[in-house]
């Protein structure tokens, strides 16, 4: 009997992307992650399971996934907008199956390596004019160690080079075997909070894991020089003096030499409430402070620092 084929959900496939690593790029979002993070701008990529996301937009208010529901989960709510009772719902998808308008759709698609890669490999020359490639992200991609390793591996056979973007919340062991692969070229690597109480507060999950598997890249000259890492920025939350200094004594220490910072931005407000959820807003840092930052990372940590401005 063949072996089946590696898939996941897939929420989402952007091309053109140019703030995922160099050059063009055609990101491919992987659903399912560990970390919960307050602000995420992707929270529909956080659960591993399949989801039904509303677009208010879309709704023609024709009642047909009212009638078609099974649990009466779905109804009009104060705002005269069709809403779904996330409790009651059972996922049979049949709202989704019934709505021609797109008002209710799902948030990932189930998909191969190799359908996937269907869709990277059309823009291949882009890639090569621009330094550009696959780059793997999520939610986490590796909480979804088999089929990134899978998509890595097929890549490098059509001749495609690939940037990780992870958390570094999971299995380091695989984390280096994949950073090593010859054609993954850059390391996206998130720094949520150097701090372990607030990044077990802020996420959901404490940083041990994660810092130690930065130690495991960064050790290696070769592979180090992949690493960017990339910080979000919230006001009062990641960027006091003692956080920012405690970040700068580790890159320092582990001679980490580039990262991005992410201002704060509020895109996943209204993504959590189409979900079903509810997301705290925060604030971005003021310009003065974020620039403060750069500085010293600058200055003191003798790093690369580039700023991806607020959306």
């Amino acid at each position: 009997m063949a072996n089946r084929p590696i898939k996941a959900l897939i929420g989402g496939i952007q091309k053109f992307s140019t703030e995922d690593g160099p050059g063009i790029r055609t990101t491919v979002f992987i659903k399912g992650c560990p970390l919960n993070c307050q602000w995420c701008h992707n929270p529909e990529l956080i659960n591993f399971d399949q989801e039904i996301i509303q677009m208010p937009n879309n709704c023609i208010k024709c009642g047909v996934c009212i009638e078609q529901c099974p649990e009466k989960a779905i109804f009009v709510n104060k705002e005269e907008q069709v809403d779904i009772n996330r409790e009651l719902c059972n996922k049979c998808m049949l709202c989704v199956k019934n709505c021609y308008a797109n008002a209710l759709q799902l948030v990932a698609k189930e998909m191969s390596v190799q359908e996937v890669l269907e869709q990277v490999q059309q823009d291949k020359a882009f890639y090569t004019n621009t330094g550009g490639g696959l780059t793997i992200s999520g939610g986490e991609m590796l909480a979804q160690p088999a089929f990134s390793k899978e998509l890595i591996l097929e890549s490098a056979k059509r001749g495609i080079d690939v940037c990780l973007d992870t958390s570094g919340y999971g299995d380091g062991d695989l984390l280096e075997e994949m950073a090593r692969m010859s054609n993954v070229t850059d390391i996206l690597y998130d720094m949520k909070c150097i701090d372990s109480k607030k990044h077990l507060q802020l996420t959901g999950n404490d940083n041990k894991i994660i810092l130690e598997n930065l130690k495991i890249i960064a050790r290696n000259m070769g592979l180090r020089e992949k690493l960017q890492m990339r910080m979000p920025l919230i006001s009062h939350v990641n960027d006091t003096d003692e956080i920012i200094s405690l970040t700068a004594d580790f890159y320092r220490a582990n001679h980490i030499k580039r990262v991005t910072l992410l201002p704060y931005h509020n895109l996943g407000v209204s993504k959590e409430q189409h979900i079903g959820g509810l997301q705290e807003t925060f604030e971005a840092p003021s310009d003065d402070s974020i620039d403060k930052i750069k500085r010293y990372f600058e200055d003191y940590a003798h790093m690369q620092v580039e700023i991806l401005g607020k959306l």
